[in-house]
């Protein structure tokens, strides 16, 4: 009778074929589980788990858009985000009652996140390539506004005359004004920045002694995002 052959403790190709496809479903489970892992850490915020360094805080800034002299109402439906209902952005939005007042809620977040949530599109050299004549506001109607010979953009952030704003960051209690229309600079002061609210240090609680005790309770979007 022949000697029965010994294993030498190498696998053939029969055996490690079916042993590397259990290994290879074992390794896509572990993903699967770590990445819903991180989904639930990071509360549905993009954000929050992106890696790219942003992070939750809560910050206001107030800020007006005139338009040849009228202000620009944002109670409009698809503008304002109400609490579990309706959300144009959870990094950064406006609610009622006032219109005026933007609330961050994540780091790093520009106006033009802001803008552009809400269907806007606001183009000014505040980007690298961008200069004076190609500075333009798309309203969500697609009415196009662009600096012309006689009808021009005025930024002023803060009191200050700027050259654009769309892709700075918003900062707490910043307060800035976006003006379009024939206006001088020196008219859009006296005439409309005088009309610029101071509200944003109410909803951060840094003027304690302007918050009523009626001040309904701020409004968040998902976990973590009204971070003190």
């Amino acid at each position: 009778m022949a000697e029965a052959s010994r294993w030498d403790g190498r696998l053939g190709p029969k055996q490690w074929l079916p042993l590397a496809a259990v290994l290879s479903l074992a390794i896509i489970g572990l993903s699967v589980l770590l990445a819903l892992k991180l989904s639930d850490d990071s509360g549905g915020n993009p954000a929050a788990s992106s890696g790219n360094g942003r992070v939750p805080t809560h910050e206001h800034a107030d800020f007006l858009l005139f338009i040849r002299g009228q202000k620009f109402d944002f109670n409009q439906p698809g503008l304002v985000s109400h609490a579990e209902a309706e959300v144009q952005s959870g990094n950064v939005h406006i609610h009622d009652f006032r219109y005026t007042v933007v609330h961050v809620h994540t780091t790093l977040t520009t106006w033009d996140e802001f803008f552009t949530s809400i269907g806007f599109t606001l183009t000014d050299p505040s980007f690298p390539g961008i200069d004076s004549p190609r500075t333009c506001l798309t309203l969500p109607d697609k009415q196009k506004l662009c600096n012309t010979a006689t009808e021009t953009w005025k930024f002023i952030a803060n009191g200050v005359q700027v050259d654009g704003m769309s892709n700075v960051n918003i900062s707490d209690l910043s307060r800035v004004l976006f003006s379009y229309g024939p206006e001088t600079v020196e008219q859009v002061m006296s005439q409309q920045w005088t009309q610029m609210t101071d509200e944003a240090c109410i909803l951060s609680e840094l003027c304690i002694a302007r918050i009523k005790p009626d001040e309904p309770p701020e409004e968040c979007q998902g976990a973590g995002q009204c971070a003190k």
